[in-house]
């Protein structure tokens, strides 16, 4: 097994792992680890209670990753062995079995074990490749089992990413859009300064308060500022409800942005050029996302909805009031052409085979318990 590009490791290459693996590393970490959690130096680890022997370890090791054999690299390649063993027993509690007679038709199937003189099977040259790898039928077929296990996974994930023909033709419109949105934006800060007057909270409100409340003052001094302050921020709320209620009845009758905007008097604003399901940007070289107007329902429901320089209705978000209307509308509802529609399929396939796998490999990360073993000093 020293030798990485012999036939065992042609047929069990890590393109499998590194599909799985490269997710729940980067994304996750790897699940909850002890490390040097168990006396036993014959057990490198406990994953889920199953002892994992040191030799399965090294056999791993130099089979897949004999290139980067040092200390420094054995903790690595320990998590991902232990991801596949992860993956392998997922697959078994969802009762993925591996039948011996499947595993006796990929061994006579693969090229790797067929004679080189008669192009056939052939028992005893399979069993030389095998002592040539240090490796007994039995071990063989443990290793057999974890790949097969992990393939199986994938093939059920790629089987639920299918996409289909609606998804596609709303990618299509997605690809060709091109948006771009004029908003104005009243901030708290600004709100307060401008209805000063109006915010203003007297003694004589809070004892107003205090007394339809029926509220009991332990500490003087505190209680009263807490009080007045829910009392400017009720005065605020019903400043911005009056801001929002004028402009949404603009916006209901058609009214247009300008009209609108004149009734916030807030600092109006473009935003960057976006496709359909992008996040709104702002406009400029340090483009930062405008969240409040991104994931707002308001801004889903009317951006394509409304007509050009048309008032939507009040976004209200914690930092103040924002009010949009398109400026830029661009799309195409036509179906695109086989190549590209081929293109679109194979993108949404790989976005929806990410997003399943993410889900699968935290829900294993949330459920394992895993002690590790391993010397490297």
């Amino acid at each position: 097994m020293r030798n990485s590009n012999n036939k065992i490791v042609q047929y069990t290459g890590y393109f499998l792992l590194a599909f799985f693996v490269g997710i729940i590393a980067f994304s996750f970490g790897m699940p909850d680890m002890t490390s040097c959690g168990t006396s036993d130096q014959g057990t490198i680890a406990v994953v889920n209670g199953k002892k994992i022997h040191t030799l399965d370890f090294l056999r791993y090791r130099d089979m897949k990753f004999s290139q980067f054999r040092n200390q420094k690299m054995d903790s690595f390649i320990l998590d991902n062995f232990i991801v596949e063993l992860l993956l392998q027993q997922k697959a078994e509690n969802e009762g993925f079995t591996i039948t011996d007679d499947r595993i006796s038709r990929i061994i006579k199937n693969s090229p790797d074990f067929k004679n080189p003189s008669t192009g056939k099977f052939d028992a005893a040259y399979f069993q030389a490749v095998l002592r040539n790898n240090r490796l007994s039928i039995d071990e063989y077929e443990k290793i057999m089992r974890r790949e097969i296990a992990i393939s199986d996974m994938r093939f059920m994930i790629n089987t639920g990413a299918a996409v289909p023909k609606e998804e596609i033709a709303s990618k299509a419109v997605s690809e060709s859009s091109s948006i771009q949105i004029q908003y104005a934006f009243l901030s708290n800060d600004e709100i307060k300064k401008r209805y000063a007057k109006d915010l203003t909270v007297s003694d004589a409100d809070i004892d107003s308060e205090i007394a339809a409340s029926k509220v009991k003052i332990s500490d003087p001094k505190t209680d009263r500022e807490k009080i007045k302050k829910d009392l400017e921020d009720k005065k605020l709320e019903k400043i911005k409800n009056d801001l929002t209620e004028k402009i949404n009845a603009i916006s209901s009758a058609g009214g247009s942005f300008s009209t609108a905007s004149a009734v916030l008097n807030g600092k109006v604003s473009r935003s960057a050029t976006f496709k359909i399901g992008e996040p709104v940007k702002t406009e400029g070289k340090d483009s930062k996302e405008i969240s409040a107007i991104s994931k707002s329902p308001v801004f889903t429901d009317k951006c394509l909805a409304l007509n050009i320089n048309a008032a939507s209705p009040v976004i209200s978000s914690g930092a103040g009031l924002y009010i949009f209307t398109p400026v830029l509308k661009s799309y195409k509802t036509d179906v695109p052409d086989a190549e590209k529609t081929e293109k679109l399929k194979q993108t949404l396939a790989s976005e929806n085979i990410t997003m399943i796998t993410r889900n699968l490999l935290k829900e294993i990360n949330e459920e394992s318990k895993i002690i590790k073993n391993l010397k490297t000093d």
